[in-house]
């Protein structure tokens, strides 16, 4: 499911260079998870539509590789 009203940040793994893209489609969502701690994340990948701006591959990252644009 296309999702184009949020732009994540995104790094790229080969040039490791920052960009940003609402054109990304959410696979493998298994929902919320608690570790030990207490601390919840997404269970999760985020796929990109269209290649990379800087190296041309479709990457996929896991959630917790993704920057929060809401953090310094």
């Amino acid at each position: 499911m296309p999702t184009k009203d949020i732009k994540f940040i995104f790094v790229c793994p080969t040039q490791n260079k920052v960009f940003e893209s609402a054109d990304f489609r959410v696979l493998e969502n298994r929902g919320v998870i608690t570790d030990e701690a207490g601390k919840k994340t997404l269970d999760a990948k985020v796929a990109l539509n269209e290649p990379c701006p800087f190296c041309g591959k479709k990457h996929v990252y896991h959630v917790s590789e993704l920057s929060c644009p809401f953090t310094g």
